[in-house]
């Protein structure tokens, strides 16, 4: 079991009100390294993400043919598909392929909301992630982690967790600790699901988390401790998907602009995509400083 038991855990407080105060956000943020943000993108955008998504793994034998697609109910006869395997590799690509999975990350909404925050622009990380979450697969569950360990480059980088679709919490979620990010970065060890790593978290520390609804969306600084909750659910797929951003005016790592993983570019994933989507290299539009992937070269610029 990866999720580690959390004995003090409280609800999410809604930061929609903020959004007209940004000095008092800011200062939310600063404080508690996480704003939770009820219905702020509107469901039509999420569930048509949801539905593609669900096309893909419907095409490589994940759900019940027999159920309706957008259930989203798990095939049980199928064999456990192992994470990094060619299986899941191959079903990975076809996902980076779905135009309006990396649309969603660039929802107004959501840059709205980080421009307000950064007091600045945005600068959206290419790399999003999008995750399946088979019932009753407790091994595979994301264990308590910052993600600064995994992205590096700034340390203002913001997490924005969503699920496609409604989250009750027997069908997994996140759950972060308030406050966290201020203790800096923790020592980092081995550790069952996703990603290998995690870190300790003190028994007696209060916990956020509760159930999502469609459109709610929950940001977090990379420093911030969190983890992904079960799937308890008898059934269905949990899908959800990781999106990442970073004051414009702050160097990015060129690893950070290329799909998730590198298992494909993005002239794959773009095939069938319309010649002139605005969606495409996107960051080329932007005047961005690009440091390369192990910062042994001099930084170059990004400009449209």
């Amino acid at each position: 079991m990866a999720m580690v038991e959390m004995r003090n855990i409280g609800p999410f407080v809604d930061s929609v009100p903020l959004l007209d105060e940004p000095e008092r956000l800011r200062e939310k943020a600063r404080e508690e390294g996480c704003l939770f943000f009820k219905s702020l993108i509107e469901p039509q955008a999420v569930m048509a993400v949801r539905r593609q998504t669900l096309k893909v793994c419907r095409d490589h034998g994940w759900l019940d043919k027999d159920a309706p697609l957008i259930e989203g109910v798990a095939n049980g006869d199928m064999p456990a598909v192992v994470v990094d395997g060619p299986e899941w590799q191959a079903f990975y690509g076809d996902v980076l392929g779905v135009r309006d999975f990396h649309a969603l990350a660039q929802h107004p909404a959501l840059i709205d909301m980080l421009e307000r925050l950064f007091a600045e622009k945005v600068l959206p990380h290419g790399s999003n992630i999008f995750r399946g979450i088979f019932p009753n697969s407790p091994t595979v569950s994301t264990p308590p982690h910052q993600d600064h360990f995994y992205i590096g480059s700034s340390e203002e980088t913001w997490t924005a967790w969503m699920p496609l679709g409604d989250c009750p919490v027997n069908l997994g979620g996140l759950a972060v600790v308030p406050g966290s990010h201020r203790q800096g970065l923790l020592e980092v060890h081995n550790a069952q699901g996703a990603g290998g790593h995690g870190v300790d978290v003190e028994e007696e520390s209060t916990w956020m988390g509760g159930d999502f609804l469609c459109g709610d969306v929950l940001i977090f600084h990379s420093h911030l401790v969190h983890q992904g909750r079960d799937n308890l659910s008898a059934d269905l797929l949990r899908l959800s998907v990781d999106y990442r951003y970073q004051p414009a005016s702050h160097p990015i790592r060129q690893d950070l602009l290329q799909p998730h993983m590198g298992w494909v570019t993005w002239e794959e994933a773009y095939a069938g995509w319309p010649a002139d989507d605005p969606i495409k290299y996107y960051w080329k539009k932007m005047d961005i400083k690009i440091l390369p992937p192990h910062g042994n070269e001099p930084p170059s610029r990004a400009k449209s």
